[in-house]
């Protein structure tokens, strides 16, 4: 996974399998919160993002007051994130 941040956003491109990959896209969601209200976070690439991710981003959203517009290049990381009924809390928006 290669992760990129610049300003509000978050790039990333590869797959999202380990827990080390939640870590530091985690570490960069709290860097950014820190600073700004609204994250915008594009993934390129992966097929899924794993749960502790996903839980993540809804408390943030849900308990912080954080938008986050998420980008999905996938289409089946798209499909799974409608399917779970996250489109509107993530603001969810094909690449």
């Amino acid at each position: 996974m290669k992760l990129e941040t610049q300003d509000y956003v978050i790039s990333i491109k590869g797959n999202i399998s380990t827990i080390s990959d939640f870590e530091s896209i985690k570490q960069s969601l709290e860097e950014i919160r820190s600073r700004h209200d609204k994250i915008i976070l594009k993934i390129f690439d992966s097929l899924v993002i794993n749960s502790s991710l996903i839980g993540y981003l809804v408390k943030i959203v849900n308990q912080d007051g954080v938008i986050i517009n998420l980008f999905a290049g996938n289409d089946i990381l798209y499909e799974l994130l409608d399917d779970l009924g996250l489109a509107k809390t993530l603001n969810l928006q094909k690449i």
